[in-house]
């Protein structure tokens, strides 16, 4: 049988074979092993894909470069480069596979636009913990004190709160990059507005013709439209209050145009699970997604008779189905979901959970990283959840988002709150390296790890 890599149009006659213990890609030839050539990764900036993360501040300013392999962190102050705006407020970052250039996004301020921010790297040192960056592109989202346009809501009860940290900032958020595989097109979303932003990253320009999309229904409060492999297909999310659907996108890869297929809904109009931060695709037609959202506000519609409380969907693409595949627990030691489920991934057999205590009238008085058995995708079976003080370090709380690595050895799990990143090995399930406050860590946000499709 003759394998063909339809990606390059190889033909692969011989087969190959990976030696686990020297990492090395063997090609049979003539029944006799020829190590194929092997490259060194001194810095980040050979052309081939790195062990490189990065991430912003969010009280500082600051900005964060990781080194996974190496366990090695680098802080630059951007206010220090030519070029950059100024002293604004940092979002989000997306990081090219090669780890030669990524992207920053800031939020709208009175003086400022909300921004994205192209930055080049040219030198790294781990050693000694330098790193040279320039600012490449600043390229301007909106206008100075544009508002947002969150729809208004209140709190009903006492089990779902309406926190600060997601509508009190007035002004333009821009979230969730992503990119669309096969293209040169990057998606960010501004949360804050109903606009989806599309940027070519060869230009470093809004594409023109295209940009901003706004579809009524369909892009308003969305964090991130997520592709799978292939980039044939896009899912929204509906990252507010009483947002029940996820959102289905055909994108164009030669001219950035996102093209309505239809919508997910997680559960029917009686009873729906809402809020959802992230999407993790399993391969090319499904995908995971959970729910943040605890109790009804004054955004439920009449019709609903109970929100269904933080849980796990898997989404059918084809069959545009939800099923929920795991419930929520009232206990930390329960087997579910006990904090809002703000991110998931899943590697090595397994499904990691980023819990937070986001949502509730005591903010932040905990978070979790919740692991489950995922060989059966339906019914995924509980092992353990890890905890501040224990698996956790002391004082944390808030796991919002994790940043597996290509290879699926490690996850980044970065807690904005609390100021941690933490690596956890995939293997053992413990967390192996901790960078945190004492590193200079305050408020982390916005981790992406290169060679990854979104953050």
């Amino acid at each position: 049988m003759i394998l063909r890599s339809w990606a390059r149009g190889v033909t692969l006659a011989a087969i190959c074979t990976f030696s686990l213990s020297s990492g090395v890609i063997l090609a049979k030839k003539d029944n006799h092993p020829t190590p194929l050539p092997t490259y060194q990764y001194p810095t980040a900036y050979n052309h081939y894909l790195q062990p490189l993360a990065t991430a912003i501040d969010y009280h500082s300013g600051m900005i964060y470069l990781f080194n996974y392999e190496n366990d090695k962190l680098i802080i630059v102050d951007p206010t220090s480069l030519s070029g950059w705006p100024g002293d604004i407020p940092l979002q989000h970052t997306l990081l090219l596979p090669e780890g030669n250039k990524f992207f920053i996004t800031s939020d709208n301020t009175p003086e400022h636009s909300a921004y994205v921010i192209v930055l080049n790297i040219n030198n790294i040192d781990w050693d000694a913990g330098t790193a040279s960056l320039s600012v490449e592109t600043v390229i301007a989202a909106d206008n100075p004190g544009t508002p947002t346009e969150f729809p208004y809501v209140e709190s009903v009860n006492n089990a779902q709160a309406i926190p600060n940290w997601l509508i009190g900032r007035g002004a333009t958020q821009i979230h969730g990059p992503t990119l669309l595989p096969y293209s040169d097109f990057l998606y960010l979303t501004e949360l804050t507005s109903d606009r989806v932003r599309v940027i070519n990253h060869k230009t470093n320009e809004f594409v023109s013709g295209i940009d901003p999309i706004a579809i009524p229904g369909y892009t308003e409060q969305t964090h991130g439209i997520n592709f799978n492999q292939s980039g044939t297909i896009g899912l929204g999310t509906g990252y507010y209050f009483d947002n029940s659907v996820i959102d289905v996108y055909k994108p164009n890869r030669q001219t950035g145009e996102l093209q309505t297929i239809g919508q997910i809904k997680l559960g029917d109009e009686k009873r729906h699970a809402a809020f959802t931060h992230h999407i993790y695709w399993l391969d090319e037609r499904y995908a995971l997604t959970a729910s943040l959202q605890l109790d009804k506000t004054s955004l439920t519609p009449a019709t609903t008779k109970k929100i269904i409380p933080p849980s796990v969907w898997l989404l059918d693409t084809v069959e545009g189905t939800a099923t929920k595949i795991i419930d929520d627990t009232n206990h930390p030691n329960g087997k579910g979901v006990f904090r809002s489920a703000s991110d998931v991934a899943v590697v090595n057999g397994k499904l990691y959970i980023a819990e937070e205590d986001s949502l509730d009238h005591t903010f932040a008085n905990d978070g979790y990283i919740s692991i489950f058995d995922f060989t059966d995708r339906y019914k995924p079976r509980f092992i353990k959840r890890l905890k501040a003080g224990r698996e956790l370090p002391n004082g944390f709380t808030t796991a919002h988002s994790i940043a597996p690595t290509p290879d699926h050895r490690f996850l980044l799990v970065i807690s904005w709150f609390s100021g941690y990143v933490l690596k956890l090995d995939t293997e053992t399930d413990t967390i192996v390296k901790v960078w945190g406050p004492r590193d200079g860590l305050i408020k982390p946000h916005g981790i992406f790890t290169a060679g990854n499709r979104r953050d």
